[in-house]
């Protein structure tokens, strides 16, 4: 792996941790602008499948999880890694794009199937004071989940699982790069 390539998973990374310590919403958010498309096709990824899902089954109806086939390639390779890497964990993704594209409110991003939401993972605190892995409610009540606010990294029942986010991110450009695709930004949403 180039110097340069490092330097950025490290900036990444750096930043994402920064981002936990300060608060963040819940949603890693907005995997944005891969420099390089597929066939343009737009597909949406499975509702659900062994270490993943989508963030709500009624926005998904809705069509509000379509992306350039090739990205959801790349995405679908990086929850196997992570079945793997971490077989305990669940990871949620978000909001993606239209079928056809276009404007795509609240955002300003996700407007050619391009932009990916990843919803932090967490850690759950038990009664007996244990962690576990967990997957945050994405619920009407806390806005499908981009309405959990992680102050300080946690709040009352969860926490940022840094070890789960990392890993993760590392396993999407890792899996991006397969497709010749790269990550070129990504945004903690605070």
């Amino acid at each position: 792996m180039s110097r340069l390539r490092r330097f950025g998973i490290a900036c990444v990374l750096a930043l994402g941790i920064a981002g936990a310590v300060l608060g963040v919403r819940a949603s890693l958010a907005d995997v944005v602008d891969v420099t390089r498309l597929g066939s343009g096709r737009s597909v949406t990824l499975p509702y659900s499948g062994t270490n993943f899902r989508a963030y709500s089954w009624l926005w998904y109806a809705v069509g509000r999880c379509y992306l350039q086939d090739t990205l959801g390639a790349a995405v679908l390779d990086a929850y196997k890694e992570m079945e793997t890497a971490l077989p305990d964990r669940r990871f949620v993704y978000g909001e993606i794009g239209w079928k056809d594209g276009g404007r795509f409110w609240p955002h300003r991003t996700h407007r050619q199937g391009l932009s990916v939401d990843f919803m932090t993972p967490v850690l759950r605190r038990t009664t007996e004071g244990t962690r576990v892995p967990d997957i945050h409610s994405c619920m009407p009540w806390n806005l499908w989940g981009y309405g959990t606010r992680l102050e300080a990294g946690k709040n009352g029942v969860y926490e940022i699982d840094a070890e789960a986010c990392i890993a993760h991110l590392a396993a999407l450009n890792k899996a991006a790069a397969t497709y010749g695709l790269s990550i070129k930004l990504v945004i903690f949403d605070p």
